[in-house]
């Protein structure tokens, strides 16, 4: 009886250590890849940062897309690395500030090219 003890325990023993070392998940090794990503898609994308915080800044914000397209068919891109608020003012010319909504001239271009509906804000 304790031989049969012995050896079913002996075998949930190596079943577990079979189970943690078949799916490692380790995020250090997760984190690892990600930076790779990164750095891949910088130079793809000719991508360079005037400092080590605007690139560590740029870096979080393209792990957050990352993980949004993970769930989606989508890819990354030459914006990869913008926010939502960057991407809106670069293609749109609007900003909201303090004193309201400003204005670019690309703001109106797209106005007087594509219309805009009334009452329309940023």
């Amino acid at each position: 009886m304790r031989r049969s003890t012995a050896l079913m325990v002996s075998a949930l023993l190596l079943l577990a250590l079979a189970f943690t070392t078949a799916v490692p998940h380790d995020e250090r090794s997760e984190e690892v890849e990600t930076r790779r990503m990164f750095r891949d898609w910088m130079a793809r994308f000719d991508k360079t940062y005037s400092s080590i915080d605007e690139e560590e800044h740029r870096y979080a914000v393209f792990k957050e897309n990352l993980h949004a397209a993970a769930g989606v068919h989508l890819g990354l891109n030459v914006f990869g690395d913008l926010t939502h608020e960057e991407l809106r003012v670069l293609h749109t010319g609007c900003t909201h500030g303090d004193g309201g909504y400003k204005y670019s001239l690309l703001y109106w271009i797209n106005v007087l090219l594509l219309g805009s509906p009334s009452g329309h804000r940023c």
